[in-house]
């Protein structure tokens, strides 16, 4: 095994450990990131090596080091993930939304209810999804009017 395949088979071990500490499947990892499942399940597998870009997005989303995600050895700067302040979560949050372009503001106005529903939108297919789309377009109009 050379070197390249050493690095390809910690990281993929790592993404793995990571995704199952945090009981996540690869589709709940995968929408919260945004990335294709399938891409995703090539990392996992050793097929594929994330590219420096989205080995960056990992290790945010996890809250460690791009070396502990590497080497799967905590720094001491990475605490377990039981010992994550609120305020490490919501800077991993700031900064998840950010990165997706929604403005951190709109997001602390949003009621439980407002969550609830993103939840279940989340949930619908992509058909189901374009059809509420269209009929809050239209309710949205109806109610300007």
């Amino acid at each position: 095994m050379n070197r390249g395949d050493n690095l390809k088979n910690r990281i993929s071990l790592n993404l793995l450990e990571l995704r199952q500490q945090r009981n996540l499947t690869q589709k709940q990892l995968c929408e919260d990131l945004n990335l294709s499942r399938s891409v995703y399940s090539y990392f996992e597998c050793e097929h594929r090596m994330p590219d420096i870009d989205t080995l960056m997005l990992f290790a945010d989303y996890y809250g460690v080091s791009l070396d502990e995600l590497v080497s799967g050895t905590p720094t001491a700067a990475n605490k377990p993930v039981s010992d994550v302040s609120a305020y490490d979560s919501a800077a991993a949050l700031a900064r998840h939304l950010q990165s997706k372009h929604i403005p951190i503001e709109n997001v602390l106005q949003m009621t439980k209810a407002d969550f609830d529903f993103l939840s279940g939108y989340k949930k619908l297919s992509a058909d189901n999804q374009a059809e509420i789309a269209y009929l809050m377009a239209y309710k949205i109009r109806k109610q300007a009017d």
